[in-house]
């Protein structure tokens, strides 16, 4: 079984698909540093030209995960976040269900679903607030009326800036009614997550004045996974096309999942008009640095 599987709409019927419920399910430190324009520099200054003028340095881990033991993740996610911090980045981007994996059964919800603000925004917080970049990653958000798939963006103090919950998914979650866009210090940022991308309905709710996308995944094929032919021969032009459709600057991020039916990693930073701009590899966990003008 898939997670994030692809429907037929993927496929240009133009119908909405998203991802579908499944079976739930090396630490490779190799670093893919593309589209730099020059070595990592010292931070500027924000403020004293409008953030339009200056780059951004984006950085995407798909972070090696092990489902249902966020602590051990909490502490990979450390390590990956020292070694994201040497490139001087101003946003960094991580998976759909960064800490727990994505799960989907009531049992895991009752386990691993937090409240935002919660334990989970606490210590991903305290671990980002020492390097003063911009944060997104996903996680199982428990509210009142139930638990949604939700990212959530922190600004470089470690604070809550905005939730994206997913629009287009299945029970027992619950599916997000909005899609917004949040102002910050390096311009207008939107996130959808996964099968949003693909939902008509949802993207037409996107802000077109957004500066970057950013689109967290927990993608995984049944039965081989990674598994890069199938990546390259059904999947990967079809992700280029929806950015293409969207029109915005994007960033893509997977997790590499261990276990049954993994998400298999890779990240790709992808421009309006749906090419690929930087990208690491299938089936790896290598960092991605790249310069946004």
């Amino acid at each position: 079984m898939e997670k994030g599987k692809l429907g037929p709409a993927l496929r240009g019927t133009g119908a909405e698909a998203g991802p579908f419920p499944a079976e739930a399910n090396d630490f490779d430190m190799a670093v893919a540093h593309r589209g730099l324009t020059e070595p990592p520099a010292p931070a500027t200054i924000r403020g004293m030209i409008p953030f339009q003028e200056q780059p951004m340095r984006v950085a995407l881990i798909p972070l090696k995960v092990l489902p249902r033991a966020p602590q051990t993740n909490l502490r990979r996610l450390q390590k990956r976040l020292e070694e994201a911090a040497a490139g001087r980045p101003d946003l960094v981007c991580l998976p759909e269900c960064t800490l727990s994996g994505y799960l989907y059964t009531e049992e895991d919800f009752a386990r691993f679903a937090e409240p935002i603000p919660g334990e989970t925004t606490r210590q991903v917080g305290d671990l980002a607030r020492p390097y003063r970049f911009h944060l997104c990653f996903g996680l199982l958000e428990r509210a009142p009326e139930g638990v949604y798939d939700t990212a959530v963006l922190m600004d470089g103090a470690g604070r809550v800036l905005h939730l994206h919950r997913k629009n287009n998914e299945k029970p027992p979650f619950l599916k997000g009614r909005e899609v917004r866009a949040v102002d910050t210090a390096l311009g207008r940022l939107g996130i959808l997550i996964c099968g949003d991308l693909f939902s008509e309905e949802v993207v037409a709710r996107l802000d077109r004045r957004v500066r970057l996308l950013i689109v967290p995944l927990a993608r995984s094929f049944a039965g081989r996974s990674p598994d890069r032919a199938r990546w390259e021969r059904e999947e990967r032009q079809v992700y280029l096309e929806a950015v293409r459709r969207v029109g915005l600057p994007t960033v893509l991020v997977n997790a590499l999942e261990e276990g049954q039916d993994p998400s298999f990693g890779g990240a790709m930073v992808v421009g309006a008009d749906g090419e690929v701009l930087a990208e690491s590899p299938h089936g790896s966990d290598a960092l991605l640095l790249y310069d946004l003008p």
